[in-house]
């Protein structure tokens, strides 16, 4: 039983926070350069960000330095910027439709893609439920939490926290688990069991979009997908290559320098769908999304039924993130090492 519990932790880690936003901002400029304000006082920095500065539905690219001012008249990782800092291919400028333009097609896969391609590294405030169903063992026993994640972005200073209640059923109690990020780490509780991963997020980002891991995701994962509206609000349905989903996940996880190969384990998606809902500019209010998962560790393995819904209380300036303190947190990979034995 113990050891089931060590799995359903390591299962609940790897379950990622759901979080697509998107924003209005406005250029502003002082003696240094150029640089894009969001409406919450933010700003990109070390990063690619599709902007419609002038309000014509049109978006160009622009790439902002680790302070946060527009790039211009140079080469960035291969992809040319003209004087007015876009980003140009043979001599013209790329653009894309703004989020007023796609907000009306009736073509849900043309919203989900714009949607998917919003800059999400704003500030967050959302409630959660995640319910699993886990078999191991020759045991099943559900698994019900509830609980609360706040991001806040800050430059390029992110700091995130989330904080949930596991009732753990059969099993007898709830569980409290908290998790945040901060200084390139990231730091996991569960009920007094402390483990931390260290994990670059600006320096990942930077390396994901250097491999085209963000720029190029055309989803071509997503399979069936249908849309309704209602008043101002559009919500997309769709369903999702468990493999191929599975593949990207590993992409990303690998620039972060974590790697479930490495450490003896595997992970696949066997099922996957879900729903999103935007409203009438462009935030994500509601995501729902249904997963099956098999992780396994040696000869141990838990097959899993995962129910995620995540609903924004708010978005922006009123979000503020406060990190607990960082003592007494064990390695994550000291952690496997241990699971993988007393798996054997």
């Amino acid at each position: 039983m113990k050891r089931f519990l060590k799995m359903a932790a390591a299962v609940t880690a790897l379950c990622a926070a759901m979080g697509i936003t998107a924003y209005a901002g406005q250029w502003q400029q002082d003696s240094t350069g150029w640089w894009y304000e969001e409406d919450d006082g933010s700003y990109p920095a070390s990063t690619w960000q599709w902007i419609d500065g002038n309000g014509d539905g049109i978006s160009e690219c622009y790439y902002f330095d680790s302070r946060g001012y527009m790039v211009f008249d140079t080469t960035i990782n291969g992809s040319q910027l003209d004087e007015n800092g876009a980003w140009v291919e043979n001599g013209q400028v790329q653009t894309k439709k703004s989020w007023a333009l796609v907000r009306q097609s009736n073509d849900p896969m043309e919203i989900m893609r714009t949607v998917s391609e919003m800059n999400d590294t704003q500030n967050i405030d959302a409630d959660f439920v995640m319910n699993m169903q886990m078999t191991a063992e020759g045991q099943t026993i559900p698994i019900a939490t509830a609980g609360n994640i706040k991001m806040q972005m800050d430059g390029t200073d992110l700091k995130y926290l989330m904080d949930m209640s596991m009732d753990l059923g059969a099993l007898g109690g709830v569980l409290h688990t908290s998790a945040f990020y901060t200084d390139g780490w990231y730091y996991y509780d569960m009920g007094g069991q402390k483990l931390k991963m260290q994990m670059d997020y600006m320096e990942a980002l930077k390396n994901a979009q250097a491999a085209g891991l963000i720029s190029t995701d055309d989803l071509s994962y997503i399979q069936d997908i249908s849309m309704t509206r209602n008043g101002d609000s559009i919500s997309i349905s769709y369903t999702a290559d468990g493999s191929r989903l599975m593949e990207q996940a590993s992409d990303i996880m690998s620039i972060s320098g974590y790697s479930l190969t490495d450490q003896g384990m595997n992970m696949s998606i066997t099922q996957c769908s879900g729903e999103f809902t935007v409203d009438g500019n462009g935030i994500c209010t509601q995501q729902k999304i249904s997963m099956g998962m098999t992780l396994g560790a040696g000869t141990a393995n838990v097959a899993t039924q995962l129910y995620m819904e995540m609903n924004v209380n708010a978005v922006g300036a009123d979000v503020a993130v406060t990190i607990p303190s960082t003592d007494g947190y064990m390695d994550m990979n000291t952690y496997l090492s241990q699971l993988m034995e007393e798996a054997a």
